[in-house]
């Protein structure tokens, strides 16, 4: 059972069911990856009260929940809250009057494990699990029961404002202050379900946001989409009746360029009754930044817009308004953002041989959302070749692109590419190094005489060039055959800029012929590979 103890108003506490669920994966809801937390996401931190997630919850207020949008395809009395005014458009932002599919919503309503968080493709990240408070229980239904599972039912019931719609009717304007909530039989056939609440009593509820687009037309649910799907946990209302305000920034995330300014609009609203002026102020850490406000202070009776306007600063930085009345103080965050792009390399040098092609990934990569084509230039130093595969790149916004560097030189030595990428007034380089290297091998004494029935050697010496480095395989041939070669070691490792010696020894049996030999050393590390050869005379 989820449900909290009568007697200390808090919730049962099943850490080992803690353990063994997580519910912290981001479902993305589009294609591109995050720019920044929204204002809703920043303030989901009130901790789930049922055990089986372990997502945060944001604290809303009914109103906020739903929003303030009148369907505008229905007639009143017959009209309720729109899925544009939601505060947790999990589709993304739709036409007022659009009725956006279930089917396409990011997760099931009958899923036991929801996400915490689902990033639209605008890179904005909402929080699922929604808290409301102080609201009224209307009559319960039992639905579907068995159609699944034996002995479960979807338990349903409507939660209206206990102030403002204190009749939970289904007509016009009461609808707006009322949606739909479940306590699903999945759930209850996990046992992990809350309990049954009483109809009529005052409870805080959590659950899971959803817009369930087949009853958006049926007065049982109030001619609204939005509901709490799972519903997961409930209390008897420790709200405070005592007038307050809330504070909402739209956008949370602004993005900026170069020498502009951006603004968000604050609104404050008031709560339980809320009458005053609300004092606002504007902060930030990041250097360089000049913000304002206007207006500074608000009075409430209804809610009241205050503009923010932004400017300087680089990156991505916080901008935190604090509104406050008296003893009372709440804040909002916006995040400003410019928009660029980085260049990285990898591998980030290039080690290579004469002859030899060598490559690198350059990789652009979207920071704070940005998106464009950015036109490539290469330049290099003498001494070696090199090429991009593109002239140009796209950018997603929150994604990354390559572009292939190819190089290749002849001659030993240390280059540099440098890649330059540019977008409108921005523009980031990168520079490569490139290392050509490679090794030499000789022969002391460079050549050999012995006589029959005898041996000979010579010391066979591989030098690292410009540090090359790598494990040479060495072999020997004789021509014609003949005499006796071998080669001890048969394997040297060379490290930059050091040398490595085999011994090289030459046998003539009793019975080798009296002649001239050639005899051929090669050393090979991969595809590179270098020989000497050591003339050999056998004597009487």
């Amino acid at each position: 059972m989820i449900p909290l103890s009568r007697a200390s108003d808090k919730p049962i506490i099943l850490l080992a069911l803690i353990l063994s669920i997580s519910g912290v994966a981001t479902l993305t809801a589009g294609l591109d990856s995050p720019v920044a937390l929204s204002t809703f996401a920043t303030q989901a931190t009130s901790p789930s009260w049922n055990p089986a997630t372990s997502c945060n919850a944001v604290v809303l207020t009914l109103e906020q929940y739903v929003g303030a949008v009148a369907n505008p395809t229905q007639k009143q009395p017959n009209v309720g809250a729109d899925y544009s005014g939601g505060a947790l458009i999990l589709e993304g932002a739709k036409p007022a009057g659009t009725n956006p599919q279930s089917t396409s919503w990011p997760y099931s309503k009958r899923s036991t494990s929801p996400p915490c968080t689902v990033t639209l493709s605008n890179g904005t990240v909402l929080p699922t699990l929604v808290e409301i408070h102080g609201v009224k229980v209307g009559a319960l239904s039992d639905d579907e029961c068995g159609t699944v599972f034996r002995n479960q039912c979807d338990q349903t019931f409507n939660a209206c404002n206990a102030n403002l719609a204190p009749n939970c009717s289904s007509s016009y304007p009461d609808t707006m202050h009322k949606f739909h909530s479940e306590i699903d039989m999945y759930w209850g056939n996990s046992g992990i379900a809350p309990p049954r609440p009483t109809a009529g009593t005052i409870v805080d509820l959590q659950g899971f946001a959803y817009w369930d687009d087949a009853h958006v037309s049926d007065s049982w649910h109030s001619f609204s989409g939005w509901e709490l799907h799972p519903l997961t946990a409930w209390r008897l209302s420790q709200s405070s009746s005592s007038p307050d305000f809330s504070m909402v920034a739209t956008p949370s995330t602004v993005k900026l360029t170069a020498g502009s300014s951006g603004s968000s609009t604050i609104t404050a609203s008031p709560l339980n009754g809320f009458k005053g002026t609300v004092t606002l102020v504007s902060s930030s850490s990041a250097g360089g930044v000049s913000c304002s406000l206007n207006p500074t202070s608000v009075v409430l009776g209804g809610s009241q817009n205050s503009t923010l306007s932004c400017s300087g600063g680089s990156g991505a930085y916080s901008v935190v308004v604090t509104g406050s009345s008296g003893s009372l103080s709440h804040s909002t965050t916006v995040t400003f953002a410019f928009p660029d792009f980085k260049i990285s390399a990898s591998p980030a040098s290039i080690n290579t041989s004469p002859s030899r092609i060598g490559v690198s990934k350059v990789i652009f990569t979207s920071m704070n959302g940005f998106a464009g084509t950015i036109s490539l230039t290469l330049s290099s130093s003498n001494g070696f070749n090199a090429s991009l595969n593109s002239t140009s790149v796209f950018l997603g916004s929150g994604g990354t692109v390559n572009s292939t560097l190819t190089v290749s030189s002849g001659t030993i030595g240390s280059y540099t590419a440098n890649v330059t990428g540019t977008s409108g007034s921005r523009s980031h380089s990168i520079s490569i190094p490139v290392i050509v290297s490679d090794f030499s091998i000789s022969a002391s004494p460079n050549t050999l005489s012995l006589a029959a029935s005898s041996t000979t050697s010579s010391l066979i010496t591989l030098t690292s060039l410009n540090s090359f480095s790598g494990t040479l395989t060495l072999s020997v041939t004789v021509s014609p055959s003949g005499p006796r070669a071998s080669l001890s070691p048969a394997t040297i490792t060379l490290t930059p800029n050091n040398s490595g010696t085999s011994t090289l020894t030459i046998k003539a049996l009793k019975k080798t012929p009296i002649g001239s030999y050639t005899v051929t050393i090669t050393a090979t590390s991969d595809s590179l590979s270098h020989t000497i050869t050591i003339p050999v005379t056998v004597t009487a």
